[in-house]
């Protein structure tokens, strides 16, 4: 997967990556995450829930 982010969020991810010592690209994977996990949320076809960890 490869996403596009503007130039604003970009340099605000830049900082965000510095103070938490964590590279950007690693943030992104956290927010899709977070995005794919806040849409299922409340949903029972989740698929990952078939997914075992």
């Amino acid at each position: 997967m490869n996403i596009y982010v503007d130039e604003k969020t970009a340099k605000r991810m830049a900082v965000i990556a510095v103070e938490r010592g964590e590279k950007p690209e690693v943030l992104a994977e956290y927010a899709v995450a977070e995005a794919a996990l806040e849409y299922f949320r409340h949903r029972k076809d989740d698929p990952a829930k078939a997914v075992q960890p």
